[in-house]
């Protein structure tokens, strides 16, 4: 018997977990600084002068799977030849 090689492309949810630095006079500027983003993406605030990202994981722990539904009727798994041909997903199984 012969092996056959394929991949799989799976998107998913999962939590970041993202440590960042902040510059200020105080750590209640600091606070003020954070609070003042009112819980918007940090990212949008850093500027490597103020706000500076020290490192940014995936909380793999948090990983959930995300059906065609959640992602606007779009595949959520596709697999692939090792060509990169897309050989079915789970929109459309009998793709070949």
């Amino acid at each position: 018997m012969e092996k056959f090689n394929f991949y799989q492309d799976r998107k998913v949810t999962c939590w970041e977990r993202t440590h960042f630095e902040v510059t200020a006079e105080t750590y209640e500027e600091a606070l003020a600084i954070v609070q003042s983003w009112q819980g918007e993406d940090m990212m949008e605030w850093e500027d490597e002068k103020k706000v500076t990202i020290v490192n940014c994981i995936p909380l793999y722990e948090t990983t959930e799977p995300l059906s065609p539904k959640e992602n606007n009727g779009q595949a959520t798994i596709e697999v692939f030849e090792m060509n990169g041909k897309c050989i079915t997903d789970n929109t459309n199984p009998t793709k070949l």
